[in-house]
């Protein structure tokens, strides 16, 4: 739990060991709402299977959850007699119910709910037990927490220096969005998964964020690039990796972001990969990078010369199954 940054991942953990590896027959954890209700958010057990595997919620004081929450400890019931109106179908043929708060931080964020079909199943063990889970579930949820608060900072000041690199350069205004949107629809033309679109968004996002660190005047230069000017620019790719890298969740995003301009023939930069080498999300950005945009040293071409080099570039520049699915892309889109 400690490694797990994701709160559904870190919820669902905690619910299958405690009934794959203690064995016990119902395990659900149950979040307080703030419209006077709880829910379940995560379960174990033939009752969730028979339910569909669906939440469930109820009114917050109802049954021992309630008087869990109300009582801010843990409650055990051995001898579970019937059933009232709030009870719940999962509920059916229990005997015995444990129920512990689970906090984070100083919130009561629920509760995780064990049961058992025999009278008398629970002893003191088990509530220390559950409690050190839930202990550890409620320490891990605010770790997520502060991880996802972290990260969110990390990006909002790489998107603060897109938006500046837009200000510096009026080419790369409105041209990331383009991009962004072309390279997302190749990429599902292409049949990536959805966390490899992600990835492929942010690099799409991204990929011109190194240009910060190029002098305006080179950024701007109409005429031909001396070759340490060149250079100069080509190393934009490795400044925005440097940028990136403190995002951790932005890892896999990196790879993106260096080879936006390596060739499919193994003349590109910085690496000179070559072919397959080059990770497909990275050949998916070059391709859409190329379309109608202005560059200082030329106007913006039209669609019918962006196309045409594409095609001329497919096999060499382009990987021709990326230029094919942009292609198709653009002709499909309406506009």
């Amino acid at each position: 739990l400690a490694g797990m940054t994701e709160p559904d991942a870190i919820l669902d953990a905690a619910v299958d060991e405690l009934h794959r590896a203690f064995g016990y027959y119902m395990c659900a954890i149950i979040r307080v709402r703030e419209d006077g209700y709880v829910e379940s958010v995560a379960g174990r057990g033939d009752p969730y299977v028979r339910l569909g595997e669906e939440r469930w919620y109820k009114p917050r004081e109802a049954g021992l959850i309630g008087r869990c929450l109300r009582e801010r400890g843990p409650v055990l019931e051995n001898e579970v007699h019937g059933h009232g109106p709030d009870a719940l179908p999962q509920s059916l043929g229990v005997r015995a119910e444990l129920v512990v708060p689970l906090w984070v931080e100083d919130s009561l964020y629920g509760a995780i709910d064990i049961e058992e079909t025999s009278a008398g199943a629970f002893d003191e063990d088990d509530v220390r037990l559950v409690q050190t889970v839930a202990d550890q579930v409620g320490a891990s949820l605010r770790s997520a927490a502060l991880y996802m608060r972290l990260d969110s900072a990390y990006v909002g000041t790489v998107q603060a220096l897109a938006g500046a690199l837009e200000a510096k350069d009026s080419y790369t205004a409105g041209h990331s969005r383009a991009v962004v949107e072309r390279a997302h629809a190749v990429g599902g033309r292409l049949g990536l998964a959805d966390p490899d679109l992600r990835n492929l968004r942010f690099a799409a996002i991204f990929h011109d964020i190194g240009k910060i660190a190029v002098p305006d005047d080179l950024l701007a230069k109409a005429g031909p690039l001396s070759a340490e000017e060149r250079a100069e620019i080509q190393a934009h790719t490795v400044v925005a990796e440097r940028i990136l890298s403190p995002v951790e969740f932005l890892a896999q995003v990196l790879p993106l972001v260096r080879h936006e301009h390596e060739r499919w023939d193994g003349r590109g930069y910085p690496d000179g990969l070559v072919g397959e080498s080059i990770p497909l999300g990275a050949r998916i950005v070059l391709a859409c990078d190329a379309m109608t945009s202005d560059r200082p040293y030329r106007p913006a071409m039209s669609d019918a010369q962006a196309r045409a080099e594409l095609l001329a570039g497919a096999g060499s520049q382009f990987d021709e199954r990326v230029v094919a699915a942009l292609l198709q892309e653009l002709d499909e889109s309406p506009g």
